[in-house]
């Protein structure tokens, strides 16, 4: 990946949050627990900290978590991997649109200082297509923050994440967990998910089906 390409999709990730900011300020302002909701978007599932290492172990801990999991958690752990590279292909390909048009011929450094708005995030989007990819995403991030609310209700949630956390550590995978255990910490707040799940397959389905039919 070039850092043209690199920045342009770190572009499109900080627009993407201040998108969902607005979005859903209805439950971010408005009910307890859901405040951190976007730290969980920015810092985990789209730009965690050390990403790149975090990205490289997923198949190996998937392979690693057979064998010391049930098929549900399993099962689980393993949609998460699969929208994380989903989410990532998805930003990049929006990334490249940018690039053929108002990024065209900026350097890496000029891309990471430059700033756009939310109607140019959605054209690049439109432009980009990818429709039956981007419907899935919302329905696995959806499943996965219902996932991390079930995680947070457990009352040994502790003994359920320590052979996940050894697997991970064998296979250099321990973003991953630590993205599972912000999750659910998040999740500890929040009296009921579903509001916000229904909300988000809603709203961003109701913004894809715009886009879909104004680009198609």
């Amino acid at each position: 990946m070039t850092p043209e390409i690199r920045q342009a999709q770190a572009l499109v990730v900080r627009q993407t949050i201040n998108r969902l900011e607005e979005t859903y300020a209805d439950f971010i302002q408005g009910i307890k627990g859901f405040e951190r909701i976007p730290e969980f978007f920015r810092e985990h599932l789209y730009s965690p900290p050390n990403k790149d290492k975090r990205d490289a172990a997923l198949e190996n801990l998937y392979e690693k978590l057979k064998s010391v999991t049930g098929p549900e958690m399993t099962e689980n752990i393993h949609n998460l991997i699969v929208l994380i590279q989903l989410t990532d292909e998805l930003d990049v390909t929006t990334a490249k649109v940018a690039l053929e048009g108002p990024l065209k011929g900026m350097s890496a450094e000029e891309i990471e200082n430059a700033s756009i708005t939310t109607e140019q995030l959605n054209d690049w989007i439109g432009k980009a297509g990818c429709w039956e990819d981007r419907h899935r995403q919302v329905t696995m991030i959806g499943n996965t923050l219902a996932f991390f609310f079930t995680l947070s209700k457990l009352p040994l949630i502790k003994l359920v994440m320590a052979p996940i956390r050894v697997a991970a550590s064998l296979v250099g995978a321990g973003e991953l967990v630590n993205t599972m255990e912000t999750g659910y910490q998040i999740s500890r707040n929040i009296k009921d998910m579903k509001p916000f799940v229904d909300a988000f397959n809603e709203r961003e389905g109701a913004l894809l089906n715009r886009l879909q039919k104004e680009y198609s």
